[in-house]
């Protein structure tokens, strides 16, 4: 998972899953344009499919890339690709390489055999779905993609901004800090009394959000014996984390008024 936007070393994950025989899914939904420079010093961006057997990305109105819904998977090898097709409008296929049938049945019994499928031909070779963007919101996408390089460097110049506000400071406990190819879908600070921040930025009109509660203590995974002290890392950021305001048209004026609003609570 490329979480918040930071690119995962994906070089690494490779060498384990060869070894292992393992499947590479890499979850980019938090980084289109994020990238991780591997051993050979080449800038490899999340989702390219140099590692990673497929990449998921997100269409979600918070995401870089907003279409209102949906999302995208990339990949590499033609057979998922094309598996991909069809899984994602009803188990459907038109490519006529794929074709199960007999030529003959699908021209229904002609008395002259075609020398290809005729063009209404289509096989539902296995059970799918129907997760096709529609045409609105493809359009919409679009549309997002053409500023997508000027989000990113915004996204990177706020968190550049907060870096700078924010070091050294002794209630300070961690940031999401200036990583090469960090993508910023979100920039997070662990603090002290983190729920007081929280309320006192509230009081404020800055809606700070939390990302994100572990899963393994939601009531579903409890039931699946799960318990506190399973992951202690991720219980011990989730209970100092806190994600600030990190959108493209985010103003400067703004960004300084979260910036003095956060200081100000620790003074």
């Amino acid at each position: 998972v490329d979480f918040a936007g930071r690119a995962v070393d994906l070089e690494k994950l490779r060498a384990l899953a060869n070894e292992f025989n393992l499947w590479i899914v890499e979850d980019a939904c938090h980084a289109p344009g994020g990238y991780f420079t591997d051993s050979k010093n080449v800038k490899q961006l999340c989702g390219n499919g140099s590692y990673a057997d497929l990449a998921i990305f997100s269409f979600h109105p918070v995401k870089h890339i907003a279409s209102g819904e949906g999302g995208m998977i990339t990949t590499n090898d033609k057979d998922l690709y094309d598996r991909l097709l069809t899984l994602r409008t009803h188990g459907i296929t038109r490519n006529s390489t794929l074709f199960q049938n007999e030529l003959s049945w699908a021209a229904g019994n002609a008395t002259a055999v075609p020398e290809s499928y005729p063009g209404w031909y289509m096989e539902m070779q296995e059970l799918g779905y129907n997760y096709r963007l529609t045409d609105f919101q493809a359009a919409l996408g679009l549309s997002q993609l053409k500023r997508a390089d000027s989000g990113l460097a915004k996204r990177r110049l706020i968190a550049r901004t907060y870096e700078n506000a924010f070091r050294g400071q002794p209630w300070l406990k961690g940031q999401s800090g200036i990583v090469d190819g960090h993508a910023y879908h979100l920039y997070i600070i662990e603090v002290e009394d983190r729920l007081g921040l929280y309320n006192y930025l509230r009081e404020h009109k800055i809606f700070a959000q939390v990302h994100y509660i572990p899963v393994h203590l939601m009531p579903y995974y409890r039931n699946q014996g799960s318990n506190e002290g399973d992951h202690n890392c991720a219980e011990s950021y989730y209970s100092r984390c806190l994600s600030l305001p990190m959108y493209p048209t985010f103003s400067p004026e703004d960004q300084d008024f979260v910036i003095n609003k956060v200081i100000s609570y620790y003074k």
